[in-house]
């Protein structure tokens, strides 16, 4: 019997790498509003945020370097991307086949905030207040 030759299809981990890939493009455009606006506003050490941020801000450039090349190893390509009222879709190639990823913005915001968190160290939720 002959082995197939046709590319592995598409893994739960591709689909997850996608998802990472797009919150971090995302987080990369909130902090670059946030850090655009923490400039305006009449703070006492506004330079402070905003090298806090904008060390964040690096970080999540570096991750989202290691996703792409983490991308590049596994036929993963990104080619189109659209931003709706609803959401954030994703039109990609995984190893030849074609797939489409798609996340409602409340998803994106929590899971960009929950991402926000790690970056930061910090916790969401009130339970460190005991």
């Amino acid at each position: 019997m002959k082995a197939s030759s046709l590319p592995p299809a598409p893994a739960e981990e591709d689909t997850l790498l996608v998802k990472t890939y797009l919150l971090h493009v995302i987080l990369l455009d909130v902090l670059e509003r946030d850090i655009r606006t923490l400039g305006t506003l009449a703070l006492k050490l506004p330079d402070v945020y905003i090298r806090g941020l904008s060390g964040v801000q690096n970080r999540v450039i570096y991750r989202l370097t290691a996703i792409r090349k983490d991308m590049r190893n596994r036929g993963i390509r990104v080619y189109e991307e659209n931003r709706n009222t609803k959401g954030i879709e994703a039109l990609y190639l995984c190893r030849g086949y074609q797939r489409r990823f798609f996340m409602l913005w409340s998803y994106v915001k929590a899971e960009t905030a929950s991402e926000l968190c790690v970056y930061l160290g910090i916790s969401l939720t009130s339970d460190d207040d005991n």
